[in-house]
């Protein structure tokens, strides 16, 4: 019985470990993705941003709440940053965009987490004050759900 004891626990303990393991294999690092891997990564964070900004052009707050993660943070460049209630009572109130083009997209993504920067160019009013319509970078982070893909967060550096 001696014996079996620590073959028991040596056991155990590999099997406990099995697991933490397999994650780690499915949560490869982003630099290690291969070039289809990239691929798929790049078109998923693009549908993934463009549904985020033809929500806000369509102005469907009740959409936008669904797509939105109820962690979601938003932060702008003029130093203001809203939580999910607060941006969906903004957004129906205050925030206006026209229209969009985006460009210049870099996506990583580890398992359920993809983070999209990319160069937006809008024509965009928030809380009453025209923002600059020149390019301005953004970075929008996503999570996979047992619901699908939502928007976790979202940094705005155009400047009014």
């Amino acid at each position: 019985m001696r014996r079996i004891a620590p073959l028991l626990a040596a056991l155990a303990l590999a099997l406990a470990a099995a697991p933490a393991a397999a994650g780690a294999a499915q949560s490869a690092p982003a630099e290690r993705a291969t070039a289809a891997q990239q691929a798929a990564n790049l078109k998923l964070g693009k549908r993934l941003v463009n549904r985020f900004w033809a929500l806000l052009v369509e102005g469907e707050p009740a959409e936008l709440r669904s797509f939105l993660s109820p962690a979601f943070q938003v932060q702008r460049a003029n130093g203001s940053g809203a939580n999910r209630n607060q941006y969906i009572a903004s957004f129906a109130s205050s925030i206006r965009i026209a229209d969009y083009a985006l460009s210049g997209f870099k996506v990583t993504r580890t398992g359920g987490l993809l983070v999209a920067r990319y160069v937006v160019v809008t024509s965009e009013t928030i809380d009453g004050v025209a923002y600059s319509t020149r390019p301005a970078p953004r970075i929008s982070t996503f999570v996979r759900t047992p619901n699908g893909w939502r928007m976790a967060s979202h940094a705005n550096f155009n400047a009014p």
